[in-house]
């Protein structure tokens, strides 16, 4: 999903045309944001310098993410950082500062995860969309619910973001995903979901 937002948007595919890019992947531990970047870049051939943060409050991921750099054989320089934090604490995200110098921010099916703790959360993207830099990009995208879109939209509506693309659509995983490589979990469970009913905005930091 996060492969199909950035190819069919003129705004996230031009970001991938700099020298070098810095993305903050909120909530992102499992890594699928930036898998979808990655797809995107080898299959539009772009060779930026690409710097990945990924923020999560589960610290198991970071073992995951600590060497991925030596594992990739891309043709361009990838680089990752893991930090553990939780939203809705500020005390272990108030001292963090350089998450807020991506030229990206994802939050992919994020702001369902946390709507249980949505009061405690909120300072923390007062803190993100007022302070992160002008020009910045947000990919938002979650399930098809309106009390997640809702509350994205009126956070957004309080700070300085210009909405470049908003939707509610019926989104599918490309067929040449090699749906194999899940191994005995496909021999399991068969074919995996390949389609979804999300909503997603684009949006810029003015």
């Amino acid at each position: 999903m996060v492969y199909t937002l950035i190819t069919n948007s003129q705004d996230l595919s031009a970001l991938f045309d700099s020298d070098k890019i810095n993305v903050t992947c909120i909530g992102g531990g499992p890594g699928s944001d930036l898998l979808g970047i990655l797809k995107f870049m080898l299959n539009q051939g772009k060779n930026a310098t690409l710097r990945c943060s990924l923020y999560d409050k589960e610290q198991a991921w970071g073992d995951s993410w600590s060497d991925v750099d030596d594992k990739l054989s891309a043709p361009f320089r990838v680089s990752t950082f893991f930090q553990s934090f939780d939203v809705a604490e500020p005390t272990t995200w108030g001292q963090h500062i350089k998450f807020l110098n991506a030229d990206l921010f994802t939050m992919v099916y994020f702001m369902s995860e946390i709507y249980r703790v949505k009061d405690k959360a909120e300072p923390f993207f007062i803190n993100l969309f007022s302070k992160s830099k002008q020009g910045a990009l947000f990919l938002y995208v979650d399930n098809d619910n309106s009390t997640f879109s809702d509350w994205f939209d009126a956070l957004i509506r309080q700070h300085a973001l210009k909405v470049l693309a908003s939707n509610s659509t019926r989104l599918g995983v490309d067929w040449d995903e090699e749906k194999r490589d899940l191994g005995l979990y496909y021999s399991k469970f068969g074919d995996p979901k390949l389609r979804g009913e999300i909503a997603y905005r684009i949006c810029q930091r003015c």
